[in-house]
């Protein structure tokens, strides 16, 4: 499984909106999403690709500080659900109440939350001793006749899950994610039989294959084995990205207005 970290960069200004409130740069925030929050408000597919985003959004401020009533101003990569995803974080964040000058509070507060793919560090290499072809060939045989591949980490189906994408761009967006899955199912089911021939015993694996579970195993041996895997899932992210980018418009800034036609 591919881990990811949002990052949460913010770019604040406090606009003037009812009397007493006054234009504020770069408020102090007495609180804001964690890593946590971050990566669970990753939209689906965005995340899957690799694809980074931000949303910027305006909002009026609570007494207690948090922010309320909030619009989207924009969002980039336009359709991915970043929109979405700002505002299912804005409660989170708590403004600094503090006056600027014993008078002023804040009004409206407009702010940037961007979201970012942290790098996933590659395993380090195996080396132990590699199964035999007698062993690997029937760890693929297990995988053949697991369902698990069928399905994400979370358990949802590729072809029901849903993809956090605006609803014109949902239909387009599926056939590429099931179009990558079929590409690079072989790859994936050639890494799963690798991990589990390098980590089960022949024993072990025909316990499996009869229906008992497989051993636990510690957590640093189990990545380590599972370079292959890892391997598929950046090429995964890679493909969906360039898929997607080929018709979807992918750019971090607003396209350009078009110039005005001469008269």
């Amino acid at each position: 499984m591919i881990r990811f970290a949002g990052v949460l960069a913010l770019s604040t200004m406090l606009i003037a909106a009812t009397a007493g409130a006054q234009e504020r740069v770069d408020p102090e925030w007495t609180a804001k999403p964690d890593a946590a929050a971050m990566s669970e408000a990753y939209p689906t597919f965005a995340a899957m690709a690799g694809l980074d985003g931000h949303v910027t959004l305006r909002c009026g401020v609570s007494p207690d500080g948090v922010p309320s009533l909030c619009r989207v101003v924009a969002a980039r990569p336009a359709g991915l659900g970043f929109d979405r995803a700002g505002l299912s974080l804005a409660s989170l964040f708590r403004v600094s109440q503090a006056p600027l000058d014993n008078t002023t509070v804040p009004g409206t507060v407009q702010f940037t939350i961007r979201f970012r793919m942290g790098e996933d560090e590659a395993p380090l290499p195996w080396t132990d001793p590699e199964p035999t072809p007698e062993h690997l060939a029937n760890a693929r045989l297990f995988v053949e006749q697991l369902e698990s591949w069928k399905v994400r980490d979370d358990g949802q189906s590729f072809e029901t899950m849903n993809l956090d994408v605006d609803p014109a761009q949902e239909p387009r967006v599926r056939t590429i994610v099931l179009a990558v899955k079929a590409d690079l199912l072989e790859q994936e089911k050639q890494g799963g039989a690798i991990m589990l021939a390098r980590l089960l015993t022949a024993e072990q694996l025909a316990d499996a294959m009869a229906g008992a579970e497989p051993p636990d195993v510690p957590d640093d041996r189990e990545i380590r084995a599972s370079d292959a895997w890892f391997q598929m899932n950046i090429d995964s992210a890679k493909r969906l990205k360039q898929l997607y980018c080929a018709e979807f418009d992918c750019s971090q800034t607003a396209p350009e207005p078009a110039p005005a036609a001469a008269p």
